[in-house]
C-alpha cells in the first residue's frame, strides 16, 4: 500500500497571549490540538466544525502560512518544515488552497488573467503564449469562457469569482487541494454547482481534497470520510457512510439534526436540538475534561474533570466520548 499524500502527526498551534507593560506571556490560546489526520493520493476528506472552532488555522499550517507549535505535516513522506529550498518550492507547487471570500482573494486592479498569470510566473514559468494556453484551457476546465480572463473581480458574479479561485488553483495541476469553505458565500443553487464542479475536477486530475465546511449536509457526496472538529479538537472521524448513519458523539448528532432538510421544514420537531444554550468554548480557557461538556445534553460528573480516550467504534471510526467508551 503506497504512502498518503498527507499525513498530520499531533499537531499543535498555540499562540501565547501577553499582557503589561514588559509584554509578559500570561496565557496559551489553544487553537489547534492533537490533531492526526492521512489523506490517501486521490481521497478526499472533509473537514466540519462551527465557525471559530480552528479549521481555517489548520490549514494555514498545513500549508505553511503558519508553523505549528508542536507536530510533524508530512507531505509525500517528507516533513515540510525539514524540505530544502527546491523541495520547499515544489511543494507550493502542489498544494493550492481555494480560499473562503473569493472578492477578497482575487486583487481588485488586477485581470483575471493577470491573477491566474501571476502563480505561473511565480514558479517560472517564462513562456507568456504558454502562460496563456494554460489560463484559457484552466477557465474552460472550470466552465468560464476564456473571453472573463480580460475582466476585473467587479465584472463577475460570486460564483464566477468562485470558479476563477478554483482556476487559479488548477493551473499548477497540483496533487493537493485545500478548501476552505469554498461555497460558503454562495446560495444554494451555485453551491451544488460548484461541488459538481469540484468532484469533476478531482476526478479527472486525480487530485486529493481536503475540504472544510461548517455544515455535515454539503460533505455529504463529496468526502469519503468525514471529521467533525469542536474547539480545535477532532471530537469523531470516520467514512461519510459511518457518520452519517451511525454517529457516536453527541455533538455530531447535533450537527446531522441542525443540518438543512425539507422534512425540517415541514416537522418543526426536527429543530429540537439535544444541546445547551452557549457558545463554543474560547480557546483561551477551554474546559476541563472533555471540551464538549459545557454543552453536552448527556454530560456527567466524569466529563467535567477527566478528557476521554479515542474509542474505536469500527476499524475506520473512532470517536472521544466518554459515554462511548461505556
Amino acid at each position: 500500500m503506497s504512502a498518503p499524500i498527507l499525513e498530520i502527526i499531533n499537531v499543535n498551534k498555540h499562540y501565547p497571549i501577553r499582557k503589561g507593560f514588559f509584554n509578559h506571556q500570561v496565557g496559551l490560546k489553544k487553537v489547534v490540538n492533537h490533531i492526526n489526520f492521512k489523506i490517501e493520493d486521490g481521497e478526499t476528506v472533509a473537514l466540519v466544525g462551527e465557525s471559530g472552532c480552528g479549521k481555517s488555522v489548520l490549514l494555514r499550517t498545513i500549508i505553511g502560512l503558519e508553523r505549528p507549535t508542536d507536530g510533524r505535516i508530512i507531505f509525500k513522506e517528507k516533513n515540510i518544515y525539514e524540505m530544502e529550498k527546491s523541495e520547499k518550492k515544489e511543494f507550493r507547487r502542489k498544494v493550492q488552497l481555494i480560499f473562503q471570500n473569493a472578492f477578497i482573494a482575487l486583487h481588485p486592479r488586477f485581470t483575471i488573467e493577470q491573477s491566474m498569470e501571476e502563480v505561473l510566473i511565480l514558479t517560472g514559468m517564462k513562456d507568456r503564449k504558454k502562460r496563456k494556453m494554460i489560463i484559457i484551457n484552466t477557465l474552460k476546465k472550470v466552465g468560464l469562457d476564456p473571453m472573463y480572463r480580460l475582466r476585473y473581480p467587479e465584472q463577475l458574479s460570486g460564483g464566477q469569482c468562485q470558479r476563477v479561485i478554483i482556476a487559479r488553483a488548477l493551473v499548477e495541476q497540483p496533487d493537493l487541494i485545500l478548501a476552505d469553505e469554498p461555497i460558503s458565500s454562495l446560495d444554494v443553487s451555485l453551491q451544488a454547482q460548484v461541488l459538481n464542479l469540484l468532484m469533476d475536477l478531482q476526478e479527472e486530475f486525480k487530485m486529493s481534497m481536503l475540504f472544510v465546511a461548517h455544515d455535515l449536509a454539503v460533505v455529504r457526496q463529496i468526502a469519503s470520510k468525514i471529521m467533525i472538529m469542536y474547539a480545535g479538537t477532532i471530537l469523531e472521524s470516520g467514512p461519510s457512510s459511518e457518520i452519517y448513519n451511525n454517529p457516536q458523539h453527541p455533538y455530531t448528532k447535533v450537527l446531522l439534526k441542525s443540518a438543512p432538510s425539507i422534512s425540517k421544514g415541514i416537522n418543526e420537531e426536527g429543530f429540537n436540538l439535544d444541546i445547551k444554550v452557549g457558545d463554543i468554548p474560547s480557546p483561551d480557557s477551554l474546559p476541563e475534561g472533555c471540551l464538549f461538556n459545557t454543552r453536552c445534553m448527556y454530560s456527567v460528573k466524569r466529563c467535567f474533570h477527566e478528557i476521554p480516550m479515542v474509542t474505536k467504534v469500527t476499524p475506520d471510526h473512532f470517536v472521544s466520548c466518554h459515554l462511548v467508551e461505556q
